[in-house]
């Protein structure tokens, strides 16, 4: 396993450790688009500056080699990928300004999307937001930022199957710089909030 990793880049590494911890996988099954800054800020230039309401499915903190992880899946309605992005990057600020970690997660999903911990992956992710404030202390962070979207429009059972759309860090910083909304999402009585170790991360989903 240590030969297959050095091998691999910083941000597929990264992929494989969270996959493994969070049971939630980067991949979608699409080609990733990278667009340039002009490009990648017209496409976004909508009126919500600060993403859409939402909903908090779960949130999950974990302790993971002596580090803290908090993972939250929200949901949104009918939501484009560049508003969906967004809200994840509205909500990963705020859960940074309340609680301290050393890496956070929003996975964006569609309101008819699976709620199953283990079906959070691949084409059910609308956008994820990653961000560590101390990038060099989290294996594969490179930079304080990763943040991805589907371009797809949801079905009716809430998959996406676009192409996954990957965001350059100043177009990131750009971002969460004019928004004028600094909330987290709604919390509902089925709201799933739970305490992990690394070792109960690996045994279960």
């Amino acid at each position: 396993m240590k030969v297959i990793l050095s091998k691999l880049r910083p941000s597929k590494r990264l992929v494989l450790m969270l996959s493994a911890a969070f049971a939630v996988s980067a991949a979608s099954g699409a080609a990733a688009v990278y667009v340039g800054g002009d490009r990648l800020m017209s496409h976004l230039g909508q009126p919500s500056l600060s993403g859409l309401a939402c909903t908090t499915l779960r949130t999950v903190k974990l302790d993971h080699h002596g580090q803290r992880w908090i993972r939250m899946h929200v949901k949104t309605d009918r939501a484009s990928g560049p508003d969906r992005v967004r809200t994840a990057l509205r909500v990963v600020g705020a859960l940074a300004n309340r609680e301290k970690a050393d890496l956070y997660q929003v996975v964006v999903l569609d309101a008819a999307g699976p709620e199953e911990r283990a079906a959070v992956r691949g084409a059910a992710i609308g956008a994820e937001v990653l961000f560590a404030p101390g990038p060099r202390s989290v294996i594969g962070m490179d930079e304080p930022f990763r943040a991805s979207y589907n371009d797809g429009k949801a079905n009716r059972i809430g998959m996406f199957h676009g192409n996954v759309v990957d965001l350059e860090l100043d177009d990131v910083r750009s971002m969460m710089a004019k928004m004028d909304d600094r909330s987290l999402c709604l919390e509902s009585e089925g709201t799933e909030i739970a305490q992990a170790s690394e070792s109960a991360a690996h045994g279960s989903h």
